[in-house]
C-alpha cells in the first residue's frame, strides 16, 4: 500500500470514526489522527505508524476505508476531469510582514488579484500566518487535508524570510513540500519577491528539490551565480491586477510622484531632496510600511501623475532591482522616471518607454524638461503604457505559469 493511501487511511478513518461514536470518543481521536499526521511528516515523507496503527485500526475497518478511498479518488478525479479551468491553492501570508496590524500583502493584488482578472483559473488560499495565529501552531496538517480535499493543480508558495534568514513556524515544513510535490503530485510553484538578498536565496536554494520552479520576479541575473540548477528558476515580471492598476484616462494634476518607504534608502532620499532644492514639487507618500496607503489610493495617484519616479537600489545594498513600481506607472499611463540600470532596460526601452537618470544632477534636468515638454512626454508615457498592456500584463503572466505546470506534469 502506497504512503499516499496509508495518508488517505488515517484521514478517512477518522473521519468515519468521528460520525461514528461519541464525543468523548471524538475527542480523544482528533489527536491521535494529528500524531499519526505528524509522525508522515516527521519521517521524511514515509509513514511509520506500526503499532499504533494495528492496535487502532482493524483489518474489517481497513477494507471499509479502501472502499473509501477508491470512492474519494473516483470523485477527485472526476472532479477534476469535469474543471472547465485549473485550480491553483495558493500558500501564502495574508498580511504584510505576517503582521495583521501591517494591512493586507501585496500578494492580494500582485497574485491573487492578478489571477482573478486574468480569468484563467479559479484559486483557494491557505494563509499559514493567519493559522499560525489562529491555532498557535504550524498549519501542515491542515494544508495537507486541504491538498487532499480539493486536489488543487498548482500549489502557489510565497514566503516569508522575515529580518534574518529563518524558517518561522508561520512557513509549511520542507517535508510537507516533499509530500505535497512527491505523494501527491501536485506540482509546486515558489514565487520571490526579493532575489537580490542573500538570505532569500539561501531558502530558495533549499526548497528548490520540492518545487518545480522558483519564479523570481526582481532581477533577471541575480540567482545565476547562486544556483546549479538555473533551468528550475523563471524569471518573470511583478504581475498586477487590471482592475486596479489601468489607465482611465484621468486629469493627470500630479506633476511628480514618489510612493514608497523612504527609511533605509539613500538614493531616494537624495533624489526627492535634489529635486524639491530645485523647485519641483514631488508628491510623496508611503506604500505598505511608511504612511501606509491603500492600493486603490496607491493606483489613483499614479492615474493622476504625469510623471512618476523610481528607484532601483534594494535596500541597503548596491544591488538593482526591476521594482514592481516600473509596471505599475506604466500600466497606470504615467511617464516612468528611473534611476539607470540593467534590470528595467531588459522590460522596457530607455528614451523610447521610459526614462532614465544617471544621478541626482541628472534627475532634475530630466525632471524639468520632460515636465516643459508635454508632448514628448505623453509619447514616452503613451509607448510605455503600450508596452506593459501589450507584454506585461497579469494574464500573460499566468499564461505563462499554467503552461508550464502542464509541461511538467507531461514530464
Amino acid at each position: 500500500m502506497s504512503s499516499l493511501n496509508r495518508l488517505v487511511i488515517i484521514l478517512v478513518l477518522t473521519q468515519i470514526f468521528k460520525n461514528a461514536l461519541g464525543e468523548k470518543i471524538k475527542s480523544k481521536l482528533i489527536p491521535i489522527r494529528n500524531f499519526l499526521l505528524k509522525k508522515f511528516i516527521q519521517v521524511d515523507g514515509k509513514i511509520s505508524v506500526g503499532y499504533q496503527y494495528r492496535s487502532l485500526f482493524n483489518k474489517k475497518a481497513e477494507g471499509i476505508v479502501n472502499n473509501t478511498i477508491s470512492q474519494i479518488d473516483g470523485t477527485i478525479r472526476s472532479n477534476i476531469n469535469l474543471r472547465e479551468t485549473p485550480h491553483i491553492l495558493f500558500v501564502t501570508e495574508k498580511w504584510c510582514d505576517c503582521n495583521p496590524f501591517m494591512g493586507t500583502t501585496n500578494s492580494e493584488h500582485n497574485l491573487f488579484g492578478s489571477l482573478a482578472s486574468s480569468g484563467l483559473a479559479t484559486q483557494a488560499r491557505f494563509h499559514f500566518d493567519e493559522y499560525y495565529y489562529e491555532h498557535h501552531d504550524a498549519g501542515d496538517i491542515a494544508l495537507l487535508e486541504t491538498c487532499l480535499n480539493t486536489s488543487p493543480d498548482v500549489v502557489v508558495l510565497t514566503w516569508w524570510h522575515g529580518k534574518i534568514f529563518s524558517f518561522f513556524p508561520y512557513n509549511p515544513k520542507l517535508e510537507t513540500l516533499k509530500i505535497i510535490a512527491t505523494e501527491l503530485k501536485i506540482p509546486i510553484v515558489a514565487i520571490w519577491f526579493d532575489s537580490v538578498l542573500s538570505k532569500v536565496m539561501m531558502i530558495a536554494e533549499t526548497v528548490l528539490p520540492y518545487v518545480a520552479c522558483n519564479v523570481i520576479l526582481d532581477s533577471t541575473v541575480s540567482y545565476l551565480g547562486k544556483t546549479n540548477h538555473p533551468e528550475k528558476y523563471l524569471s518573470l515580471w511583478t504581475p498586477q491586477d487590471s482592475k486596479i492598476f489601468n489607465n482611465p484616462k484621468l486629469e493627470r494634476d500630479i506633476d511628480i510622484c514618489f510612493l514608497g518607504s523612504t527609511h533605509g534608502y539613500a538614493d531616494r532620499i537624495e533624489g526627492i531632496t535634489a529635486l524639491r532644492d530645485n523647485g519641483i514639487h514631488v508628491y510623496q507618500a508611503g506604500g505598505q510600511r511608511e504612511n501606509h496607503l491603500s492600493v486603490e489610493e496607491y493606483a489613483s495617484i499614479l492615474m493622476r501623475s504625469k510623471i512618476v519616479l523610481n528607484f532601483s537600489y534594494a535596500r541597503s545594498q548596491n544591488v538593482v532591482q526591476a521594482k514592481g513600481r516600473i509596471f505599475e506607472a506604466t500600466l497606470c499611463g504615467a511617464m516612468l522616471l528611473e534611476s539607470e540600470n540593467s534590470e528595467t532596460a531588459k522590460w522596457f526601452e530607455p528614451f523610447v518607454d521610459y526614462v532614465p537618470f544617471v544621478d541626482a544632477f541628472d534627475l532634475v534636468k530630466q525632471a524639468k524638461y520632460y515636465l516643459a515638454q508635454e508632448d514628448e512626454r505623453r509619447a514616452i508615457a503613451q509607448r510605455g503604457h503600450y508596452k506593459a498592456t501589450t507584454n506585461y500584463t497579469g494574464e500573460i503572466f499566468w499564461r505563462i505559469i499554467l503552461d508550464k505546470t502542464r509541461a511538467w506534469k507531461r514530464d
